[in-house]
């Protein structure tokens, strides 16, 4: 059984809380384990009053960067291991995270790379489900040096049922968001989408790996966060053993 004895993975959470939880259970089915000494040591940081970091980005909103620095700085300053962030949007700010960190901070869009090129490495053109924030700021463009071209629903503004399925999400509308969220998984795929990236986690919360009516391939990125994790705790782990 691979161990990850001794590394503990620091997850800054918060952004939802919904979707901090359900990356944690996500990262519990993903370690091969057999009891409980086998899954990876976790300390989580919930800040659920981190700002709005759509309306950060595009909106003028208030700056949610000191907010997640502070979350960085305390996990690094309990002894992690490496640090996840279960939030896409928040990538926008990785440079200055990556810095204020001490240890390793996985990027949300590499796990994802890793699993389109292992499934379906010849997919071209992925749709991408996200917030308004996330798909305007470029969080995706690294897919590019991956060689996948990324679509999405920016152009519908508040018309947009992937900002109306988020916002549900997030006001515990869970039903209404799911139908409205596959939705706009089927709009994608109308507009040439090969494949459905969940590029926001709150998105991941009620859509699962084969919604009803989606005849592509999805990928989930808090899914794909937590098989990132796993790989590089144990990894690591086994570096140190050997």
């Amino acid at each position: 059984m691979p161990s990850s004895a001794g590394r503990v993975l620091g997850v800054l959470g918060g952004m939802g809380p919904a979707a901090t939880a359900d990356f944690l259970f996500k990262l519990a089915a993903r370690t091969p384990a057999e009891r409980d000494q086998d899954h990876i040591p976790t300390l989580v940081y919930s800040d659920p009053t981190t700002p709005d970091r759509s309306d950060g980005m595009i909106h003028g909103g208030p700056d949610p960067l000191p907010a997640l620095i502070h979350g960085i700085e305390y996990l690094c300053s309990t002894g992690v291991s490496a640090i996840a962030v279960p939030c896409n949007s928040a990538y926008y700010w990785f440079e200055e995270m990556s810095r204020a960190a001490t240890v390793p901070l996985l990027h949300i869009v590499d796990t994802v790379a890793a699993q389109v090129q292992r499934d379906r490495p010849g997919i071209e053109v992925l749709g991408l489900m996200s917030t308004e924030g996330t798909a305007k700021s470029g969080v995706y463009d690294r897919l590019a040096d991956y060689g996948h071209e990324i679509i999405d629903l920016t152009d519908l503004g508040e018309d947009s049922p992937v900002t109306t399925g988020i916002r549900r999400v997030k006001a515990g509308d869970l039903q209404s968001a799911r139908d409205v969220l596959t939705q706009a998984a089927g709009l994608l795929i109308d507009r040439g989408a090969q494949g459905i990236i969940y590029g926001c986690t709150d998105i991941s919360t009620v859509l699962g790996q084969s919604p009803k009516g989606v005849t592509v391939p999805v990928w989930d990125s808090a899914d794909a966060l937590a098989a990132g994790c796993v790989e590089h705790l144990h990894s690591r782990s086994d570096q140190r053993l050997t």
